[in-house]
């Protein structure tokens, strides 16, 4: 069996857009480590007593998380590994981090940007309530990330994949050996 090509795809897209959802499908067809900030936080969740963190620290505490979870990812590239960045890489600067990393390691990369409408993003926190299929975030932290999102431009060259897009192609996208 041949092994599949080393990469890092970097998942982008606000909360509820189903980032975690396409990780998994892509750990199944790239054999990929899927990192990102929500697995270090729940992997270390009960340890630290995380649910207990009072709101005006939690920003904090979700932003040092993200130099640990590039480590991460540049940590199981260097063992040869591929990586599925599964985090909402608001920031043009974020994606830059992991770009630079990739670029450093000689590994090829993809920015996948999942553009799932406002009204659709609602109706999956709303739908979580009942289900508690994801942990929930606050209310707020959905208008905030669409007012903070600097979405992909051109110039990143993202592959954009909407609700209906169809996954062989998004593996297409991304190139497969």
């Amino acid at each position: 069996m041949k092994k599949e090509k080393q990469r890092l795809i970097i998942l982008c897209g606000e909360a509820f857009s189903g980032k975690t959802t396409l990780s998994k499908k892509l750990f199944e067809s790239f054999g990929a480590e899927i990192v990102g900030r929500d697995r270090i936080y729940f992997t270390i969740e009960k340890i630290l007593a995380l649910e207990s963190t009072p709101d005006e620290d939690d920003d904090s505490l979700w932003n040092n998380l993200w130099p640990v979870a590039v480590q991460g990812a540049k940590n199981q590239m260097l063992i040869g590994n591929s990586v599925v960045f599964d985090d909402n890489c608001l920031l043009f600067r974020q994606r830059e981090d992991l770009r630079a990393v990739a670029k450093d390691i000689g590994v090829d990369f993809s920015l996948v940007y999942l553009d799932i409408p406002v009204e659709v993003l609602r109706e999956r926190k709303a739908r979580n309530k009942i289900t508690r299929d994801r942990h929930d975030v606050p209310s707020g932290w959905l208008t905030e990330d669409a007012i903070n999102f600097e979405r992909p431009t051109e110039a990143e060259n993202p592959i954009i994949y909407t609700e209906n897009f169809p996954f062989d192609r998004l593996l297409d996208k991304i190139g497969r050996e």
